[in-house]
C-alpha cells in the first residue's frame, strides 16, 4: 500500500511538468490527499498500536514506550491509551529489574576479576614477604630454636616526644610469635637499646589501617624491653597487618601522656605470606 502511494506521488510530480494549470491543480490536490493518506497509514492509531505490541513482544521496551507516548499525543481519543498506561508502568518495572540485574552482573564480574587478579598476584608472589622475615629465637648457647617469629627486616622509622624532647628519631621493631602474641620494641633516638620498663606500664595504641578504619587498643610493658598486646588485641593487630597497605600507629604512655611514639608502616603488604611461612615452619 505504502509503495503504491509513493509511486503515484512520484508520477504525479513528473507529470506536472507537461500539464495545464487546471490539471496541475488537480494533481496537486490529489498529491496532498495521497500524502495525508500516507501519513495516516504511517501514524494512524492502529499502526502505532501494532508497533507498541510488537516492540513489547520483542522486549524492545524503550521502543514500546516511545510509541505509547506517540499514541497518547497523536490519538488521545484511542481506547488503548488507558490500557497502554498500565503497560507503560509494567515496562518501567521490567526496565528497572533489568537494570538492577545488569548492575549485579557487572558487579559480580568485577569481583571475580578482582579475585582472580588477587589470586594470580598471590601465586606469583608466593615467596614474597615484603618488609617481613621469619626468624627464630635462640637458646642460651645462641643456637636457633624451633620457635619462630615474624619481624620487620629493617627497622621502621618514626618520631617520639616527651617532656625532654620533641619529634626525636625513633626506630621500631615488631616481634610477632603468632596471631595472638604480638609485641613491639621502641628504640628512642634510633639507638640499639629498646625502651625498658622497671614496672608494668600501660600504653594506649591508636591505629589507622589501610582502609582508614581507626582502632584504640592497649599494650603493656611487663618489666621488659617490649610492649606486648594481649591475645584479643594481638589478633586485631594481626588482621590489620594481614590486610597490608599503609598503617599508622600512635602510642601514648597511659601514666605520662606527654610520652608519645608515632610511626607508619608504609607498605605492610605480603605479611600474609610471612605468616604462612611461620605456620609452616
Amino acid at each position: 500500500m505504502i509503495s503504491k502511494i509513493t509511486t503515484v506521488i512520484a508520477l504525479a510530480i513528473i507529470l506536472t511538468s507537461c500539464v495545464s494549470q487546471s490539471d496541475y491543480d488537480k494533481l496537486k490536490a490529489e498529491h496532498e490527499q495521497l500524502k495525508a493518506q500516507l501519513e495516516k497509514c504511517e501514524n494512524g492509531a492502529e499502526k502505532i498500536i501494532a508497533k507498541v505490541e510488537q516492540a513489547y513482544a520483542e522486549k524492545k521496551y524503550s521502543e514500546a514506550k516511545e510509541n505509547i507516548f506517540k499514541l497518547y499525543k497523536e490519538h488521545p481519543e484511542s481506547s488503548k491509551n488507558k490500557e497502554f498506561e498500565l503497560l507503560r508502568g509494567k515496562i518501567e518495572k521490567l526496565q528497572l529489574a533489568l537494570k538492577k540485574k545488569k548492575e549485579a552482573e557487572l558487579l559480580a564480574e568485577k569481583k571475580k576479576k578482582d579475585a582472580d587478579k588477587k589470586e594470580k598476584d598471590r601465586i606469583a608472589n608466593l615467596n614474597n614477604t615484603g618488609i617481613w622475615s621469619v626468624n627464630y629465637y635462640v637458646d642460651d648457647f645462641g643456637e636457633p630454636t624451633k620457635e619462630g617469629y615474624i619481624r620487620n627486616t629493617y627497622l621502621i622509622s618514626g618520631a617520639f616526644s616527651n617532656t625532654a624532647t620533641q619529634d626525636s628519631e625513633l626506630s621500631v621493631r615488631f616481634l610477632n610469635s603468632s596471631s595472638s602474641n604480638i609485641s613491639i620494641q621502641l628504640y628512642e633516638y634510633a639507638s640499639n637499646n629498646p625502651v625498658k620498663a622497671y614496672s608494668s606500664e600501660y600504653y594506649k595504641v591508636l591505629i589507622l589501617d589501610k582502609d582508614k578504619k581507626r582502632y584504640n587498643l592497649t599494650a603493656i610493658n611487663y618489666k621488659s624491653d617490649r610492649l606486648t598486646f594481649d591475645k584479643t588485641n594481638s589478633r586485631t593487630v594481626h588482621q590489620i597487618l594481614m590486610k597490608g597497605g599503609a598503617i599508622k600507629f600512635k602510642i601514648v604512655e597511659s601514666d605520662t601522656p606527654t610520652t608519645q611514639y608515632e610511626f607508619t608502616i608504609e607498605k605492610a603488604d605480603w605479611y600474609d605470606n610471612a605468616y604462612r611461612k611461620l605456620r609452616e615452619s
